[in-house]
């Protein structure tokens, strides 16, 4: 009986074997042709473009101070923001080096005087022996500084004592894009490294300005 069901199974087994051979056939055409007939999504093309990143805006903390000694008579002032990343070759080119995070954007405090003097602050950190410096700029309606002032430091005495002393920051006055800012950097040690990082910042904020008025950015008021 044993040998006879086992020949049973046998015979039954390669019958069963065609059956879902056929399903499996029969079902992915009718599975391919489905696909066929429905419409294909599209799915939007999206641009990889090289994402330009901003460093956070340093922020003019006594605009009421520092109007009163650059701009006496001031009214007023009102914010803009020029971008400059589509000015980065130029301006890399102006400097003489690569751009920082910072200098994709300029943020203007566009200031208004009752005798109808007209010029704009600036403010940015520059990085200085022991952090980063903060420097507030102001220059006239023509491009040329009126002022610069250290707003915040780390520094230590004796390199503080440089870079706020009153005479070595008058020397920036009327300094515009085209004058000569190599020798403006020269002092002794160990101030060296934190006035050269503040002339080089006073001179970026300077040739932006210029550069983004002479281009037309866009103005973004605020």
């Amino acid at each position: 009986m044993c040998g006879w069901s086992t020949r049973v199974v046998f015979a039954i087994r390669p019958g069963l074997s065609l059956v879902l051979v056929a399903g499996i056939v029969i079902g992915a055409g009718l599975w391919a042709a489905r696909l066929a007939a429905r419409p294909q999504e599209v799915l939007p093309f999206v641009e990889a473009t090289n994402r330009i990143e901003a460093a956070p805006m340093c922020p003019w903390r006594n605009p009421r101070e520092d109007l009163r000694s650059f701009f006496p008579k001031a009214t007023d002032y009102r914010t803009e923001t020029r971008i400059l990343s589509g000015q980065r070759l130029e301006l890399a080119r102006l400097l003489g080096r690569p751009l920082l995070p910072e200098e994709n954007a300029l943020h203007l405090y566009r200031v208004e005087a009752a005798d109808g003097a007209r010029g704009t602050v600036m403010v940015r950190r520059v990085k200085g022996t022991c952090g980063a410096i903060e420097i507030v700029v102001a220059v006239d309606s023509a491009g040329l500084v009126r002022g610069v002032r250290v707003q915040r430091h780390r520094e230590p005495s004796d390199v503080a004592a440089r870079i706020t002393d009153p005479a070595w920051l008058a020397a920036f006055r009327a300094m515009g894009p085209a004058s000569d800012w190599r020798a403006r950097g020269a002092t002794a040690e160990p101030a060296r490294q934190s006035a050269a990082a503040i002339v080089d910042g006073v001179r970026s904020l300077v040739l932006s300005l210029e550069l983004a008025e002479r281009s037309g950015l866009r103005k973004d008021h605020h």
